[in-house]
């Protein structure tokens, strides 16, 4: 039997397998990004979370501090299951959630998506973690991790029938920056991961190794 691939070897393969005009359009978009600091003003170690309260995928409010009232907390933006990294790490996460849990940290993960989305996600892979629903991406503007798609990016998205604008409920086209941030009880961020790049993520095992550090 062959071994498991970690999240960096699939999400490997999905950079090798995208089209040339695909992989140039994301080129651009991160060197755009990155011109612009876009990213810069992100979260990141040290800082605070703001206090926020977002509906859970089958409908109940969650609030921050009910999250951190049971020790450290894991929060992973993700743009959507439209993307395939962002699946790709959603089903990697959902590997750690047991040992995320039994270190006694609460593993949530944190959408745009509009329209039951996040609830046909969880059902749908049989999820035993949160999903909170960040309609108008209310919180991950206050995390800084917000931008622009540019005309050339949305024109090929639509001609891939991806409208952001019907996944996201509304006609800003806009999107978080895939984040991962792991929180003290206390509401300090202790491990931050954003990059402009969204073709990579953070690999689970180190999501465990800053829980360790904390706990």
């Amino acid at each position: 039997m062959s071994e498991k691939k970690s999240l960096t070897e699939v999400l490997a393969e999905q950079r090798a397998g995208a089209s040339p005009r695909g992989r140039a359009l994301y080129d651009a978009l991160v060197k755009r990004l990155v011109d612009s600091g876009a990213i810069g003003a992100a979260r990141k170690a040290g800082d605070s979370v703001p206090d926020f309260q977002l509906a859970s995928a089958d409908g109940r409010f969650v609030r921050s501090s009910e999250l951190l009232a049971r020790g450290p907390a894991v929060l992973s933006f993700y743009r959507g299951t439209w993307c395939p990294y962002c699946s790709a790490e959603l089903n990697a996460l959902a590997e750690i959630a047991p040992q995320i849990r039994a270190a006694g940290a609460t593993l949530v993960a944190i959408t745009p998506e509009a329209g039951g989305a996040a609830l046909r996600t969880k059902v749908d892979r049989d999820l035993d973690f949160e999903i909170l629903c960040d309609l108008d991406n209310t919180l991950a503007l206050e995390f800084g991790l917000m931008f622009r798609v540019p005309d050339e990016l949305r024109h090929a998205y639509l001609a891939n029938g991806i409208d952001l604008g019907q996944i996201y409920g509304n006609s800003s086209w806009l999107l978080p920056t895939p984040a991962t941030y792991i929180v003290r009880k206390d509401g300090v961020i202790a491990h931050a991961y954003v990059n402009p790049d969204f073709r990579y993520r953070l690999e689970p095992r180190e999501i465990l190794e800053a829980l360790a550090d904390i706990l």
